[in-house]
């Protein structure tokens, strides 16, 4: 095929067709007799005067730059340049670019002769969003057989893409019930009133249509608005809907902002946060107080009508980090927050008003009035990372593929030659995965690098005393981060001579940790109904000082007693032997007093990777976690609910939290020994129980001393 021919095929357009029609001004392909790959007696270096214009008039600071290479100047006040050029590639392109203009250029098999000047003319892009566009759709690997899809370029960022958490960010079942406050666990009337919820029609997620659903517990639409909820759900009339689709749904065609997330369907739905978003976003306004696409991410959809009818209705316009990408299928202009932690601010931070109907914030606590529900990217900006410019979340999140040498597959696994269709191969660890690899990730998760555990055990008049500190080691953000429901739990237990030792005093793991059941001073710790026989009772007690732990901002500027992070202590543990009809238990030894009693299950050792999460309160441990707390007192509630953030004591980068615990060994024959594990919760063990969450264990590290 005619080299002409085929850029033509390869943007979408027929022969025929005006290949620079989506990209105004731009400068055809110069074709050459060479035939692409032919042996060349070139010298290596060369040069080139390039003059660039935006809308006729010389442009200073428009980058040019020769693909594939590392070579990038600004032109001067006259719109000039002098490019070296590496001549050993058998395509030689000239870019420039410019933040007011889609990229243009052109590319050569011979160097022009000496003295020829390059002119590129560039046209500035309307900016301004357009309403009437609508989302491309991004295609699936089975999904990619024309460039209507962004699969049928971009095959290998598409495969990580499409098991991301991103693009399953507007389907997640557990974010729906959240949303409507329902529980997709329960899928007919019988269950769901087994549950103690309420059978009703709603919205079925993703249809648009009439659904049953079983509505049970929180939801933000129930809790943000006063007419629903009760007797009739929300969906689809609920006026505020907590600017959950903002960022969950992005790509709802139309307005921009303040959707309901039950009007995502299709592609909205289905992909989430998808290409066509992300790389609509030409700023980031990190001044904005409303997240996604609300107000922090500009999203600006093309408006000049299309000139190809096999490019759609609209010139296409797509931004991204590349100053050199001039296929005029993707009408690219380059932007800078797509390499930095800007791009992810949009939406990975989070300061709310309280919103909940007949919730009030304390102003004297937050003076701007504002919650700080979500703070991935300040925990970031303030830490140790912060001042490195090459520090940031794509470093981690979006590591670099070894495998691919251009963001476009065209030459990575299609082999096709280089140019403006294809790209030119860039250098190693230039194109980064499109995996967003974090905690829930099936591959690479990011878990087994976040934490190390180190141990120190004493033994004294029969006590053996481990101490154990948790230090956050990997990330620049605090351990955990991001979605407020999350919490770390610290588990310990020691042996000796083969037996489990009995906890007798120490720090233990908070009420995050779940319990079968509790009771304060005031109950009655004698009866426990649904108590089994095996069954424990630990009881905790506060000692009346204040935890003083690193912790993230602003917790970490405030005095210890203003934090909420009281000391406690386990100061006793009892087996139930027996339970009476009424309740009542038998325990194998008498309870002491104290401010809290718990009843967990049976101890049968530490959990495993992938184990069903089990309550631990008040085990030998500790707990790591946000807490949100409710208009009722409630706490661990999730964010829309919050009238307070509690406390804060999640881990800071390369901080480290310091614990004891004490166990009876004066019957040890031999030196004990403490085994240690820190576990990473996706939610609260209540939360998950109540709406048939699946919820387990997930380890990331473990000690044994």
């Amino acid at each position: 095929m005619p080299r002409l021919a085929l850029l033509l095929a390869l943007a979408g357009c027929q022969p025929g067709a005006d290949p620079t029609g989506a990209v105004p001004g731009a400068r055809a392909v110069v074709a050459d007799t060479a035939a692409p790959g032919a042996p060349s007696d070139r010298e290596d270096v060369g040069t080139i005067t390039v003059h660039v214009t935006l809308g006729g008039a010389p442009v200073a600071g428009a980058l040019v730059s020769q693909p594939g290479t590392t070579t990038a100047l600004s032109t001067d006040e006259t719109g000039t340049v002098r490019l070296p050029l590496d001549l050993r590639q058998d395509v030689l392109g000239v870019m420039a670019a410019h933040p007011d203009a889609r990229i243009a250029g052109t590319e050569y098999y011979e160097l022009p002769a000496d003295g020829d000047r390059l002119d590129i003319a560039l046209t500035a892009f309307v900016d301004r969003d357009n309403p009437l566009y609508v989302f491309q759709d991004p295609g699936t690997p089975e999904r990619n057989d024309h460039t209507g899809y962004c699969a049928h370029c971009h095959v290998t960022i598409v495969d990580d893409w499409v098991v991301s958490a991103h693009e399953q960010s507007a389907r997640n079942p557990w974010v729906h019930d959240l949303y409507a406050g329902t529980a997709a666990a329960f899928s007919d009337a019988a269950a769901c009133a087994d549950a103690g919820g309420r059978w009703d029609t709603g919205i079925g997620p993703g249809t648009g249509a009439p659904a049953g659903r079983c509505y049970l517990g929180a939801g933000a639409l129930p809790d943000l608005n006063a007419d629903c909820g009760e007797t009739t759900p929300c969906d689809g009339i609920a006026e505020n809907t907590g600017q959950c689709a903002d960022c969950h749904a992005p790509g709802i065609d139309g307005a921009l902002g303040g959707r309901d997330l039950l009007d995502a369907t299709g592609i909205a739905h289905d992909h989430g946060i998808h290409c066509d978003v992300c790389h609509k976003v030409e700023s980031v306004d990190l001044e904005s107080p409303d997240p996604g696409v609300a107000g922090r991410l500009r999203i600006v959809r093309p408006s000049e009508e299309g000139t190809s009818p096999t490019l759609g209705d609209w010139q296409p316009l797509t931004f991204g980090p590349y100053p050199d990408v001039a296929n005029p299928r993707m009408g690219s202009v380059a932007r800078d927050h797509f390499t930095d932690a800007r791009l992810c601010a949009g939406c990975h931070e989070h300061w709310q008003p309280v919103g909940v109907v007949g919730g009030t914030v304390d102003t004297a606590r937050w003076p701007d009035g504002l919650l700080p529900v979500q703070t991935t990217w300040s925990e970031l900006r303030d830490g140790p990372l912060g001042g490195d410019p090459g520090i940031s979340c794509q470093a981690c999140h979006m590591p670099p593929d070894p495998d691919v040498g251009n963001a476009a597959d065209l030459g990575n696994v299609l082999d096709q030659p280089e140019g403006i269709a294809s790209g030119w191969l860039r250098e190693a660890g230039s194109v980064r995965r499109h995996a967003w690899f974090g905690p829930r990730s099936e591959s690479e998760p990011m878990l087994g690098l976040a934490a190390e555990l180190f141990a120190e055990t004493t033994v004294e008049d029969g006590i053996f005393t481990a101490t154990l500190t948790t230090r956050n080691v990997g990330p620049g953000h605090a351990i955990p981060t991001g979605e407020p429901l999350r919490s770390l739990l610290l588990l310990v237990t020691a042996r000796c001579d083969g037996a489990a030792l009995v906890p007798v005093g120490g720090d233990v793991v908070g009420d995050v940790g779940g319990a079968l059941d509790h009771q304060d001073p005031g109950g009655d710790w004698s009866r426990w109904p649904g108590a089994a026989v095996g069954d424990r009772i630990l009881v905790t007690a506060a000692t009346g000082a204040w935890r003083d732990d690193p912790s993230p901002a602003p917790f970490s500027d405030w005095a210890p007693e203003d934090r909420g992070l009281p000391e406690t202590t386990l100061v006793g543990l009892s087996t139930i032997t027996a339970v009476a009809p009424d309740g009542s238990v038998t325990l194998d030894a008498p309870l002491p007093a104290g401010d809290r009693a718990v009843r967990l299950p049976p101890d049968t050792g530490l959990p495993a990777e992938g184990d069903p999460a089990r309550p631990w309160e008040a085990s030998p441990g500790f707990s790591f976690s946000k807490v949100l707390v409710g208009p009722d007192g409630a706490r661990h509630v999730p964010h829309f609910r919050a009238v307070d953030v509690a406390s804060d004591n999640r881990i800071p980068p390369s901080a480290g939290v310091t614990t004891t615990h004490h166990f009876d060994a004066a019957a040890c024959a031999a030196p004990p020994t403490v085994e240690a594990v820190l576990l990473w919760r996706r939610a609260p063990l209540a939360l998950a129980t109540e709406r048939g969450w699946p919820l387990i264990e997930r380890e990331l590290a473990r000690v044994i001393k």
